[in-house]
Protein backbone atom coordinates (compact mmCIF):
# COMPACT_ATOMS: atom_id res chain seq x y z
CA UNK A 1 0.00 0.00 0.00
CA UNK A 2 2.69 2.46 1.08
CA UNK A 3 4.82 1.47 -2.51
CA UNK A 4 1.28 1.91 -4.23
CA UNK A 5 0.77 5.37 -2.41
CA UNK A 6 4.13 6.68 -3.53
CA UNK A 7 3.74 5.47 -6.96
CA UNK A 8 0.34 7.89 -7.45
CA UNK A 9 1.65 10.46 -5.90
CA UNK A 10 4.84 10.66 -8.24
CA UNK A 11 2.77 10.29 -11.15
CA UNK A 12 0.53 13.08 -10.32
CA UNK A 13 1.69 16.44 -12.35
CA UNK A 14 3.39 18.94 -9.41
CA UNK A 15 0.68 21.88 -10.07
CA UNK A 16 -1.92 19.03 -8.18
CA UNK A 17 0.24 18.38 -5.20
CA UNK A 18 0.54 22.22 -4.63
CA UNK A 19 -2.43 23.84 -3.86
CA UNK A 20 -2.85 27.97 -4.88
CA UNK A 21 -5.34 30.18 -3.58
CA UNK A 22 -6.21 33.05 -6.19
CA UNK A 23 -7.44 36.14 -5.92
CA UNK A 24 -8.73 38.34 -8.89
CA UNK A 25 -7.50 41.80 -8.32
CA UNK A 26 -7.81 43.05 -11.96
CA UNK A 27 -10.02 45.67 -12.70
CA UNK A 28 -13.00 45.96 -15.14
CA UNK A 29 -11.41 45.95 -18.62
CA UNK A 30 -10.76 49.24 -20.50
CA UNK A 31 -13.70 48.80 -23.06
CA UNK A 32 -10.97 50.91 -25.97
CA UNK A 33 -8.15 48.62 -25.29
CA UNK A 34 -7.26 45.80 -26.91
CA UNK A 35 -4.99 44.54 -24.51
CA UNK A 36 -6.06 42.54 -21.41
CA UNK A 37 -4.66 43.44 -18.09
CA UNK A 38 -4.85 41.19 -15.29
CA UNK A 39 -3.18 41.54 -11.73
CA UNK A 40 -3.49 37.94 -9.82
CA UNK A 41 -2.72 37.93 -6.00
CA UNK A 42 -1.89 33.91 -5.39
CA UNK A 43 -0.45 32.08 -1.60
CA UNK A 44 -0.09 28.28 -1.02
CA UNK A 45 -2.87 26.91 1.01
CA UNK A 46 -2.11 26.63 4.27
CA UNK A 47 1.13 29.24 4.22
CA UNK A 48 0.35 32.26 6.61
CA UNK A 49 3.82 33.50 6.46
CA UNK A 50 3.82 37.55 5.94
CA UNK A 51 5.26 36.98 2.58
CA UNK A 52 2.93 34.44 1.37
CA UNK A 53 0.48 36.75 -1.18
CA UNK A 54 2.53 36.88 -4.57
CA UNK A 55 1.56 39.52 -6.91
CA UNK A 56 1.30 38.27 -10.37
CA UNK A 57 0.80 40.82 -13.33
CA UNK A 58 -0.08 39.65 -17.03
CA UNK A 59 -1.02 41.47 -20.40
CA UNK A 60 -3.21 39.43 -22.70
CA UNK A 61 -3.52 40.11 -26.71
CA UNK A 62 -5.07 38.67 -29.42
CA UNK A 63 -3.05 37.10 -32.43
CA UNK A 64 -5.38 38.35 -35.03
CA UNK A 65 -4.54 41.96 -34.23
CA UNK A 66 -1.10 42.52 -32.51
CA UNK A 67 2.16 40.37 -32.32
CA UNK A 68 5.73 40.57 -31.03
CA UNK A 69 8.39 42.78 -31.16
CA UNK A 70 11.76 42.07 -30.17
CA UNK A 71 13.83 45.09 -29.73
CA UNK A 72 17.86 45.32 -29.46
CA UNK A 73 19.23 47.59 -26.69
CA UNK A 74 22.69 47.31 -28.13
CA UNK A 75 25.79 46.03 -26.83
CA UNK A 76 28.87 47.32 -24.49
CA UNK A 77 28.12 50.23 -21.96
CA UNK A 78 26.11 52.51 -23.70
CA UNK A 79 22.52 50.81 -24.36
CA UNK A 80 20.38 52.26 -27.37
CA UNK A 81 17.54 53.20 -25.14
CA UNK A 82 17.65 54.84 -22.08
CA UNK A 83 14.92 53.08 -20.40
CA UNK A 84 12.22 50.02 -20.98
CA UNK A 85 9.26 52.68 -21.93
CA UNK A 86 11.61 54.88 -24.15
CA UNK A 87 12.24 51.85 -26.24
CA UNK A 88 8.74 50.26 -26.60
CA UNK A 89 7.10 53.75 -26.85
CA UNK A 90 9.61 54.34 -29.89
CA UNK A 91 9.17 51.18 -31.37
CA UNK A 92 4.96 51.29 -31.05
CA UNK A 93 4.63 49.20 -28.36
CA UNK A 94 1.87 49.24 -26.22
CA UNK A 95 3.13 47.17 -23.40
CA UNK A 96 6.23 45.06 -22.52
CA UNK A 97 8.94 43.06 -20.88
CA UNK A 98 12.63 42.54 -20.70
CA UNK A 99 14.06 39.78 -22.80
CA UNK A 100 16.13 36.93 -22.91
CA UNK A 101 19.16 36.12 -21.28
CA UNK A 102 22.52 37.58 -21.77
CA UNK A 103 26.69 37.09 -21.80
CA UNK A 104 29.05 39.13 -19.74
CA UNK A 105 29.68 41.05 -22.95
CA UNK A 106 26.12 41.61 -24.02
CA UNK A 107 26.06 39.44 -26.61
CA UNK A 108 22.88 37.79 -26.66
CA UNK A 109 22.09 34.42 -25.17
CA UNK A 110 21.14 32.27 -28.38
CA UNK A 111 19.36 33.33 -31.16
CA UNK A 112 17.98 36.87 -31.54
CA UNK A 113 16.64 38.49 -34.38
CA UNK A 114 15.33 42.35 -34.16
CA UNK A 115 13.53 43.87 -36.95
CA UNK A 116 14.70 41.18 -39.23
CA UNK A 117 18.73 41.43 -38.18
CA UNK A 118 20.08 38.24 -36.79
CA UNK A 119 22.33 38.27 -33.58
CA UNK A 120 24.11 35.60 -32.07
CA UNK A 121 23.91 31.65 -32.78
CA UNK A 122 20.64 29.40 -32.39
CA UNK A 123 21.77 27.72 -29.19
CA UNK A 124 21.09 24.72 -26.76
CA UNK A 125 20.69 24.01 -23.45
CA UNK A 126 17.97 24.46 -20.50
CA UNK A 127 17.59 28.27 -21.07
CA UNK A 128 17.34 28.21 -24.59
CA UNK A 129 14.43 25.49 -24.77
CA UNK A 130 12.33 28.13 -25.86
CA UNK A 131 11.72 30.14 -28.73
CA UNK A 132 9.73 33.47 -29.01
CA UNK A 133 8.92 34.67 -32.71
CA UNK A 134 7.06 36.84 -35.02
CA UNK A 135 6.69 35.21 -38.14
CA UNK A 136 7.84 36.86 -41.70
CA UNK A 137 3.86 37.43 -41.66
CA UNK A 138 3.54 38.66 -38.39
CA UNK A 139 2.28 35.82 -36.58
CA UNK A 140 3.06 35.47 -33.05
CA UNK A 141 4.35 31.58 -31.97
CA UNK A 142 5.93 30.50 -28.83
CA UNK A 143 7.56 26.96 -29.52
CA UNK A 144 10.06 24.16 -28.04
CA UNK A 145 13.71 24.48 -29.80
CA UNK A 146 12.67 20.99 -31.81
CA UNK A 147 9.81 22.64 -33.37
CA UNK A 148 11.76 25.46 -34.79
CA UNK A 149 13.16 26.06 -38.18
CA UNK A 150 13.98 29.35 -39.58
CA UNK A 151 13.26 28.22 -43.53
CA UNK A 152 9.68 27.84 -42.05
CA UNK A 153 9.08 30.45 -39.90
CA UNK A 154 11.04 32.93 -41.03
CA UNK A 155 11.05 35.38 -37.98
CA UNK A 156 11.51 38.87 -38.25
CA UNK A 157 11.81 38.97 -34.12
CA UNK A 158 13.05 36.43 -32.07
CA UNK A 159 14.39 35.42 -29.02
CA UNK A 160 15.67 32.24 -27.26
CA UNK A 161 14.77 31.80 -23.80
CA UNK A 162 13.71 29.18 -21.03
CA UNK A 163 12.98 27.12 -19.67
CA UNK A 164 9.57 26.27 -19.74
CA UNK A 165 7.65 26.96 -16.80
CA UNK A 166 3.94 25.02 -18.46
CA UNK A 167 3.98 23.09 -21.52
CA UNK A 168 0.58 20.94 -22.44
CA UNK A 169 -1.13 22.85 -19.86
CA UNK A 170 0.48 21.26 -17.06
CA UNK A 171 3.40 22.53 -14.85
CA UNK A 172 6.96 21.52 -15.73
CA UNK A 173 8.89 18.75 -14.22
CA UNK A 174 12.20 19.13 -13.13
CA UNK A 175 11.91 23.14 -11.89
CA UNK A 176 14.51 24.34 -9.26
CA UNK A 177 12.93 25.20 -6.00
CA UNK A 178 15.63 27.12 -5.34
CA UNK A 179 16.47 31.11 -5.98
CA UNK A 180 12.85 32.49 -5.34
CA UNK A 181 12.90 36.46 -7.41
CA UNK A 182 11.01 38.58 -9.48
CA UNK A 183 10.42 37.22 -12.61
CA UNK A 184 8.88 37.83 -16.35
CA UNK A 185 7.63 35.24 -18.66
CA UNK A 186 5.31 34.69 -21.44
CA UNK A 187 1.98 32.84 -22.47
CA UNK A 188 -0.09 31.18 -24.83
CA UNK A 189 -3.48 29.85 -24.11
CA UNK A 190 -2.86 27.25 -27.12
CA UNK A 191 -5.56 29.10 -29.70
CA UNK A 192 -4.99 33.21 -30.71
CA UNK A 193 -4.38 34.60 -27.46
CA UNK A 194 -0.62 35.37 -25.90
CA UNK A 195 0.50 37.14 -22.95
CA UNK A 196 3.83 38.74 -21.23
CA UNK A 197 3.34 38.74 -17.61
CA UNK A 198 5.42 39.71 -14.64
CA UNK A 199 5.57 38.40 -10.80
CA UNK A 200 7.04 38.88 -7.84
CA UNK A 201 9.76 36.58 -6.12
CA UNK A 202 8.71 33.00 -7.57
CA UNK A 203 11.18 29.87 -7.71
CA UNK A 204 10.47 28.14 -11.04
CA UNK A 205 9.09 25.75 -9.54
CA UNK A 206 6.84 28.03 -7.76
CA UNK A 207 5.77 30.00 -10.50
CA UNK A 208 4.94 27.11 -12.83
CA UNK A 209 2.61 26.04 -10.39
CA UNK A 210 1.29 29.12 -9.63
CA UNK A 211 0.53 30.11 -13.25
CA UNK A 212 -1.07 26.11 -14.22
CA UNK A 213 -3.35 26.24 -11.15
CA UNK A 214 -6.96 26.01 -12.76
CA UNK A 215 -8.12 29.32 -10.63
CA UNK A 216 -5.67 31.31 -12.08
CA UNK A 217 -6.70 31.82 -15.71
CA UNK A 218 -9.64 30.21 -16.28
CA UNK A 219 -10.95 32.22 -19.20
CA UNK A 220 -7.79 31.91 -20.88
CA UNK A 221 -6.22 28.29 -19.34
CA UNK A 222 -2.21 28.53 -20.52
CA UNK A 223 -1.51 26.13 -22.24
CA UNK A 224 2.27 27.00 -22.81
CA UNK A 225 4.53 29.20 -20.36
CA UNK A 226 8.14 30.11 -20.85
CA UNK A 227 10.49 31.99 -18.44
CA UNK A 228 12.21 34.90 -19.76
CA UNK A 229 15.72 36.72 -18.19
CA UNK A 230 14.31 37.13 -14.65
CA UNK A 231 16.05 38.74 -11.34
CA UNK A 232 16.88 42.43 -11.67
CA UNK A 233 16.80 42.15 -15.38
CA UNK A 234 12.58 42.16 -14.82
CA UNK A 235 11.17 44.82 -16.27
CA UNK A 236 7.51 45.69 -16.93
CA UNK A 237 5.07 48.62 -19.02
CA UNK A 238 1.42 48.88 -19.85
CA UNK A 239 0.16 51.45 -21.22
CA UNK A 240 -3.50 51.85 -19.70
CA UNK A 241 -4.54 54.06 -21.83
CA UNK A 242 -5.78 57.96 -20.57
CA UNK A 243 -8.77 56.86 -18.35
CA UNK A 244 -5.55 55.22 -15.88
CA UNK A 245 -1.68 54.99 -15.13
CA UNK A 246 0.48 53.51 -17.12
CA UNK A 247 1.95 50.34 -15.26
CA UNK A 248 5.80 50.65 -14.88
CA UNK A 249 8.66 48.40 -13.46
CA UNK A 250 11.95 49.40 -14.78
CA UNK A 251 15.12 46.72 -14.97
CA UNK A 252 17.82 47.51 -12.02
CA UNK A 253 20.43 47.00 -15.15
CA UNK A 254 21.32 47.10 -18.75
CA UNK A 255 19.10 44.38 -20.36
CA UNK A 256 20.56 43.53 -24.14
CA UNK A 257 16.64 42.89 -25.38
CA UNK A 258 12.88 43.97 -24.95
CA UNK A 259 9.92 42.01 -25.86
CA UNK A 260 6.96 44.36 -26.91
CA UNK A 261 3.61 43.44 -28.16
CA UNK A 262 2.41 45.89 -30.78
CA UNK A 263 -0.43 46.33 -33.49
CA UNK A 264 -0.18 43.83 -36.53
CA UNK A 265 0.88 45.40 -39.58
Amino acid sequence: MRFFTAALLFSLPSAALAQWKVTDNSRAADPDSPLIYERKTVSREGDSSFFAAKQIDLVWFNAETHTFRVIDNGGGDSPIFPDLVTALKKNGCLAGVNGGFFLQNDAPSGLMVASGTETGKFGTGGLLSGVLLSSGNRNPYLLRRAEYSGSKYKPTDLIQAGPFLIDQGATVRGLSPENSRRRTFVVHDGGKWFGIGLSDSFTLAQLGEALASPEFSPSRKIHRALNLDGGTSSGFYLNRGERAEPIHVEPFKKVRNFVGIVPRE
